[in-house]
């Protein structure tokens, strides 16, 4: 009996310790899928994802609370998620500027992402029928002009990665889910990000 109260114990303690936001784990489980991808997955670059994981894990875990109270921390805390396949492309020499370029389409992506939701929990609130438009026009707007800017100098994976995000977040525009769409819209982002992955890495 006493074994099993400390198993249940445990097992309450790492549940609470560990993020439990679905785009967290999509999120990190694309940025390094696409690094692996691009880096290929030699015994170095597997080495640098796992450390990395479980550093951005430990990160996410300490700091989840504080981030749930903000809407900027949740975007900020996006951006980073972006940036943690730049350590498993660095480990295994992928060149700096593809990693900059693949780096910023990602985080367009991510980013876009986030704001989708966000305006999903906005429609929710009353008076909040203006922010909602305002955040999914904001989505369309950053992964359009990520593309156009992309295109324009020649980064065809980047540019594709992000002119995909624009469609998703422009049908959602149209569309405009609500929170009781929740579930349905983490799948299909989840789906954006693990596309945007392969994109990057084609």
């Amino acid at each position: 009996m006493r074994f099993e109260a400390k198993k249940i114990a445990g097992s309450r303690w790492l549940r609470a310790a560990l993020p439990s936001e679905h785009g967290f784990w999509v999120m990190l489980i694309g940025a390094l899928a696409s690094a692996l991808l691009r880096a290929g997955a030699g015994a170095r670059s597997l080495l640098v994802a796992a450390l990395t994981a479980l550093t951005v894990i430990a990160a996410a875990g300490a700091v989840r609370r504080p981030i749930r109270r903000s809407t900027l921390a949740q975007l900020a805390a996006t951006l980073l998620l972006s940036l943690s396949a730049v350590p498993v492309e660095l480990a295994s020499g992928v060149p700096g500027a593809s990693i900059a370029s693949a780096a910023v389409a990602r985080a367009v992506v991510f980013l876009t992402s986030a704001l989708v939701v966000r305006a999903a929990f906005a429609r929710g609130v009353r008076g909040g029928s203006r922010r909602n438009s305002f955040l999914h026009l904001l989505s369309v707007a950053i992964a359009s002009i990520g593309a156009l800017i992309f295109y324009v100098f020649d980064h065809a994976k980047e540019s594709g990665t992000c002119a995909m995000a624009a469609v998703v977040c422009a049908a959602y525009a149209y569309h405009r889910p609500s929170v009781k769409e929740l579930k349905l819209l983490g799948l299909s982002l989840s789906g954006l990000v693990l596309a945007s992955a392969m994109a990057l890495a084609l």
